[in-house]
């Protein structure tokens, strides 16, 4: 072989070589770029499907937040009410009487203004905060209810 022949072959060898090269990487990223976008297509699905979720648990949360808030209202305005009945009782006790009972009338709307204020100054703080504030909210107004039949009874006895 002649000095050209050898140079030609050389380079059309090398150019083969480049061509190939070329081809096996350039076959090699396919697939990982087609895997990235469809995991990164799936991820994109994946948050939106999450974010969906995530929504729907926040509206329904507000939802039970606000039947709550309200449930708890209407106790501490039927609340307000029964202490304003006693109130109006109350004036028709002697003196001695009167006072004693005005004392305990006194600290249960005390208690039911702090309940009102407790309820009305809640803060989101998450599920399990939440669950255990509606726990300990709903035996105090429970127990103030509670309170205010017993003052009643021992009212009219």
């Amino acid at each position: 072989m002649n000095y050209k022949t050898r140079k030609i072959s050389n380079l059309i060898f090398g150019l083969a070589s480049v061509a190939m090269a070329i081809i096996l990487f350039d076959g090699c990223k396919l697939p990982t770029e087609d895997k990235e976008t469809i995991s990164s297509d799936e991820s994109n699905e994946n948050l939106v499907e999450a974010k969906e979720s995530l929504d729907e648990a926040r509206k329904e949360y507000v939802l039970r937040y606000e039947a709550f808030k309200l449930e708890s209202d209407n106790k501490i305005a039927e609340n307000e009410k029964v202490i304003a009945e006693l109130k109006a009782k109350a004036k028709m006790e002697s003196n001695a009487a009167k006072r004693d009972f005005e004392k305990e009338l006194a600290v249960l709307e005390q208690k039911n203004q702090s309940l009102k204020e407790k309820m009305s100054y809640y803060k989101d703080e998450g599920d399990d905060k939440w669950e255990s504030f509606k726990m300990e909210f709903d035996q105090d107004i429970d127990s103030l209810g509670q309170a205010l039949k017993d003052l009643t009874k021992n009212n009219t006895n």
